[in-house]
């Protein structure tokens, strides 16, 4: 009889370790049942964290600055610690921007569009800014004694911890309104000044690299390694933040089940492609979270024709309750971090018993 073994698995999606290993082709190996728990395998993981805040401005009474997280995506009112990493002046027609600087941070602009800034200096940053915008004055043609956004200038963070990060200001203006309408041009009907909307990106790692590449973990089931060349025959599944695929240039293969885990006996002959899809998961959109769909098993064909089932957990680090308040409030472990149960067939058996 084959034997069959059941492992879980969590997984954390970062290209770094190196693990070798092969597999055995004796089908009269005996392995006994065995269950185990792996824990923070590397493999590919983002950590570069983008967030996109919409009119900040300081809820705090007594304060002029809103205190902001950028690594939690939260307003901080305790000015004196080293939580935040930049503050915005919100009384009206107020335009500085703080960093950090009593707890290491600090701030620099840059003459470079946002998309294309991808590396943060490691010196020249300043305690403040007060030059990322232009103001229009008594402009003869347009909005008068508007502030808009430089065009092509990025404004590079060094919070209180040692990263990085850059952000755009999108708009000074409530709302983030049409400039060119009547009504912004009109300084009566102009909606309300200082309430930010800027875009960020954050390098959470340490690294001065703002941007991220994009490449699969490759991970043997038999041998609980990963496999750091694409073209080889020894790893059977493949990720890449939501991505998920098979072997097929060897012979493997990837397919999904309406059926749950413990229900798949038998694994199908047929029908095995390259990835998954998005069908193994649900995108909650208003609390940007990722579920693992109920009811599904991916079935894998390995490239020896072996022959494995497995179930998705968690897409999260630490398998968190994701109905729990600090979850839901994007108090949350990084994303990436696969949990799995697996069953694979070492000697090209179909069948699951």
């Amino acid at each position: 009889m084959n034997t069959k073994y059941i492992k879980l698995l969590a997984i954390v999606i970062l290209t770094a370790s190196v693990f070798g290993g092969c597999k055995s082709s004796n089908n009269d190996d005996i392995i006994p049942t065995t269950a185990e728990l792996v824990e923070d395998l590397p493999a590919n993981f983002n950590t570069l964290r983008d967030g996109l805040p919409e009119d900040l401005k300081a809820p705090q009474a007594g304060s002029i600055y809103t205190y902001y997280d950028l690594s939690t995506d939260r307003t901080v009112s305790d000015s004196l610690s080293a939580d935040w990493d930049i503050a915005f002046e919100s009384t009206a027609n107020s335009t500085k921007i703080l960093a950090n600087s009593a707890h290491g941070g600090g701030i620099i602009l840059v003459t470079e569009e946002y998309d294309t800034v991808t590396e943060a200096p490691t010196t020249g940053y300043a305690a403040d800014n007060d030059n990322w915008y232009i103001y229009t004055g008594g402009a003869p043609s347009g909005p008068q004694h508007a502030i808009f956004p430089k065009e092509n200038t990025t404004l590079l963070v060094k919070t209180s911890d040692g990263n990085f990060a850059k952000i755009g200001i999108i708009s000074y203006y409530k709302g983030n309104p049409d400039t060119s309408t009547p009504e912004f041009i009109n300084l009566r009907t102009r909606p309300e000044s200082a309430n930010y909307t800027f875009k960020y990106i954050i390098q959470n790692n340490g690294s001065t690299e703002l941007f991220h590449e994009d490449s699969y973990t490759y991970f043997d089931l038999e041998t609980e390694e990963t496999v750091t060349e694409a073209e080889s025959a020894q790893w059977d599944i493949g990720f890449n933040g939501l991505n998920i695929l098979g072997n097929t240039e060897n012979g493997g293969g990837v397919q999904l089940l309406n059926i749950e885990f413990n229900e798949v006996t038998e694994a199908p002959t047929e029908g095995y492609t390259a990835t998954l899809g998005s069908n193994w998961y649900e995108y909650v959109f208003e609390r940007h979270t990722v579920l693992p769909l109920p009811g599904k098993t991916i079935v894998i064909k390995t490239p020896e024709g072996n022959f494995a089932k497995i179930k998705i957990l968690s897409y999260y680090k630490g398998n968190p309750d994701t109905s729990s308040d600090d979850f839901i409030n994007f108090i949350r472990p990084d994303d990436r971090h696969y949990t799995f149960e697996y069953a694979i067939q070492t000697g090209g058996s179909r069948f699951f018993e």
